[in-house]
């Protein structure tokens, strides 16, 4: 059973690696087709590291007053606010402002610096939104890969909105995509590698080993937050809609399902909108890469997504 296992683990690696590339290299529709966006990018600093800003793209038609503030993904060790301007087309394209939050990464800033600038990132935008004249009352939140980790914890952590003083409140829908439901899956997989792992993680009250990062990175994990809190009566009662592969290899399909299964338990069934993307090319490099590639009215991914936003905007 267990050599089995390994078999088919091994083989969702090679076909994840085999399809990395063509992911990053197909063209995206918004490219050749660009929304109608006539002033530049906003920069929005919340730090003084590089990493520590968010990047607004507001299109000329406005038709939502729900920012959508996004985070990243890239395990925690790459990435940038940039790097999600696919997103933004496609959001800007729907008549959504698109803010792309980015964070500190490892292994140059130990975890959880990620979640701190994840809140404080936040935070900084809607400040600037305010400032700025633009309607900030109610926002989404989302993610892909690692940022679908950081989205869940701004809409779910109770422990952490309080920490931050971040206005829960205002958050109107949850999106994650290919997102880390479980963070102890960030220290087994491959990549990253648990011996990069090791050293990204501030063990100095844990002690060594993986049950050490265990105990160290638990109180970030989205199931276990939202299990605790479910027992609390607490869980923030947030719409989340989920894109994930149920052959992901490097975020686990079973670990979103453990987290759509407590929120379901804590919210009713109707809280979480899970799309299962079924086939071995859904692998989460071709999920995340590719998903904001497309045109809207020709995924059947991106029509469902605002066909849900639609109606949390009612």
């Amino acid at each position: 059973m267990h050599t089995g296992m390994t078999s088919v683990g091994n083989m969702g690696y090679l076909y994840e690696i085999a399809t990395t590339a063509p992911a990053f290299l197909k063209s995206a529709h918004y490219d050749a087709h660009p929304p109608a966006r006539s002033a530049q990018p906003a920069i929005i600093p919340f730090g003084p590291n590089r990493q520590q800003y968010c990047v607004l793209w507001e299109p000329d038609e406005v038709l939502h007053d729900m920012p959508v503030l996004y985070f990243h993904g890239g395990g925690y060790v790459f990435g940038e606010a940039e790097s999600m301007e696919d997103a933004a087309n496609v959001y800007n394209a729907q008549g959504y402002r698109f803010c792309s939050i980015g964070f500190r990464e490892a292994p140059f800033h130990k975890f959880p610096a990620m979640v701190d600038d994840a809140f404080r990132g936040a935070m900084a935008a809607l400040d600037w939104m305010e400032g700025h004249g633009i309607p900030c009352e109610r926002v989404v939140v989302g993610g892909t890969s690692a940022g679908g980790h950081l989205a869940v914890l701004l809409c779910y952590a109770r422990w952490l909105q309080e920490a931050f003083d971040f206005p829960a409140g205002r958050v109107t829908a949850c999106i994650s995509v290919a997102g880390v439901a479980d963070v102890a899956d960030l220290l087994i997989k491959p990549f990253p590698t648990y011996a990069a792992w090791r050293t990204q993680v501030d063990l100095a009250t844990y002690g060594k080993g993986r049950d050490a990062m265990r105990r160290a990175v638990a109180r970030y994990s989205p199931v276990d937050i939202v299990r605790k809190e479910a027992g609390e009566g607490a869980v923030p009662n947030v719409p989340l809609f989920v894109v994930h592969g149920r052959k992901d290899t490097l975020s686990p399909y079973a670990s979103q399902l453990r987290l759509v299964e407590a929120l379901r338990k804590a919210n009713g069934k109707d809280s979480v909108e899970l799309l299962t993307l079924e086939g071995r090319r859904w692998q989460h490099m071709n999920t995340t890469v590719t998903m904001h590639k497309n045109a809207v009215e020709e995924s059947a991914i991106l029509k469902a997504l605002f066909a849900w936003l639609e109606k949390q905007d009612d």
